[in-house]
Formats: structure tokens, sequence, C-alpha cells
């Protein structure tokens, strides 16, 4: 019986989600945009250099994060739509595309900030 629950603990970790930032040299952090708490992803390896910022749709496909990870740019960041990752009380209401986009750009700014950088190119922010 113990094997057979050992077999079943690697079946079912294979069918965990791997987030493929994790294991591309970025490091996660929380970016506090009231009412929304977004989820980012960054690796910034040269301040001052312009920061690459990639944005999830709002169909919220994982396209925008292949492109972060493959993206070899001194300073790169990946950024979450609202509720997409990181769900608060606000996130049981629709959130109007406009108020997602507003959010997402005070995210750039404080990931702008710490890259020490006015130089910012914004990929899938219309």
């Amino acid at each position: 019986m113990k094997k057979l629950g050992i077999l079943l603990g690697f079946l079912l970790s294979g069918c965990a989600y791997h987030n493929p930032l994790d294991k591309a040299d970025f490091r996660f952090q929380t970016l506090n945009t009231p009412p929304y708490i977004l989820s980012s992803w960054y690796h910034i390896n040269q301040r001052g250099n312009p920061l690459t910022v990639y944005v999830e749709k709002p169909v919220l496909d994982d396209e925008m994060r292949k492109l972060a990870v493959r993206d070899k740019s001194d300073n790169v960041a990946y950024v979450g739509r609202p509720c997409q990752y990181f769900q608060t009380d606000i996130c049981q209401q629709e959130i109007p595309l406009a108020q997602s986009d507003n959010a997402v750009r005070q995210a750039i700014r404080q990931l702008q900030k710490k890259a020490g950088t006015d130089k910012v190119d914004v990929k899938g922010l219309e």
C-alpha cells in the first residue's frame, strides 16, 4: 500500500503546473496597485538599461510568459493581469479592461524604478 501511495504521488506531481519563469532566473514579486495586487517576475541584470515588459493578454494565455523566458535582454519582466495569480475580495467582480490596463501600467512604473530606467518596451498592452 505504501508503494501505491508513492507511485500515485509521482504521477500527480507530473500534472502539477510549473511556471516557466520560476526556472528562468526570474524573481517573483507582488506589486501593489490598489485595489489589486499583481504578480510579476523579473530579472534586472543591468540597472539603467532598457526594460522589456511582457504583459499577459486579457484572454490569459501563456504566450507572453513564453516570450519573456526567451528574451535574453538585460532587463526583462512579466506582469500578470489583476486577479490572474493573486486573488483578493475585489476579484469577485468583473474587471473592466481599462481598469485592468491602468493597474498594469502602475505595476510597470514600479518595475521601471527597480530597473533604474525610463526606457521601457511594453509588449501585450494596447
